[in-house]
Parts: C-alpha cells; structure tokens; sequence
C-alpha cells in the first residue's frame, strides 16, 4: 500500500473526499500548489487569484498575516504536509511563519467551501493536457 499521496490541494480544489481516504487508510496527504498556483496558465476564467481571494484575505486580516500563511495553515491544519513553492527569499521567509496562530473551524469551514465559486468539485490550477482525452480524466 501506498504511504504518501502528493495532489495538487487549496481552497480552491481541496480535495476532501481523497482526504478522507488517505485518513482512513493510513496515508500520508502531501499537498502542492496550496497558494492555488498564482499565474498558472490553467487558471479557469472564473477562478480567482486565492491570494486576491475576498474570504481569504478576510481570515488574513482576522490573524493579522498574509493570504499567503492563510493558505499555508490551512493545509497544517487539517492535518497535512505542505508544499509552497517561491522563489522570493522574502516570501520564503514568511511561508515558514504559519505556527503563532490557528484557523478556526469558521475560517476552515469558510476555505473548505470556496471551491463552490469555481464549480462542484473545484479547479486545477497544474494542469495536464496530455491526460484530457483519458477516460479517466477526472477534470
């Protein structure tokens, strides 16, 4: 059996029901893109930047941080392992300063249902062409 599962995970695609999965059968959840992947090309026409994001910058304000520790504390908080990818020492710096405060279940509720902005099961912002024309695209 597996014991880790990369995905691609934020508010905006949080994958929830695969959560689940990796929590009942003993699999770790490593979760990519958690800033929901600023500038991708694959970004959906109604999909807004999550560091732009109203609600989001809301729950910053609430804890005094940045949308982009939001994000990041979001995926701590929910119990899994993360990976913010930048290449500004300064944004480096601040995505390791997510542990002086906690979301609460307001702010997780909130994150948890913004992927209904963009459509049911939310949006991909890494995309993978060369897997459309599988039956088993799930996107």
């Amino acid at each position: 059996n597996p014991a880790n599962l990369q995905v691609e995970s934020h508010p905006q695609l949080p994958n929830l029901e695969l959560l689940e999965f990796c929590k009942k059968n003993d699999i770790s959840f490593v979760a990519y893109s958690p800033l929901g992947n600023p500038g991708s090309a694959f970004r959906h026409r109604k999909q807004v930047d999550l560091l732009q994001d109203e609600d989001v910058q809301k729950i910053a304000e609430k804890h005094g941080v940045s949308a982009g520790q939001v994000l990041i504390r979001y995926q701590i908080d929910k119990g899994n392992s993360v990976i913010p990818k930048s290449v500004t020492p300064s944004r480096i710096e601040e995505n390791l300063k997510v542990f002086s405060f906690s979301l609460d279940a307001s702010d997780m509720d909130t994150l948890n249902n913004l992927y209904k902005k963009v459509g049911p099961k939310g949006y991909r912002t890494c995309g993978s062409p060369h897997w459309r024309h599988s039956p088993k695209y799930p996107f």
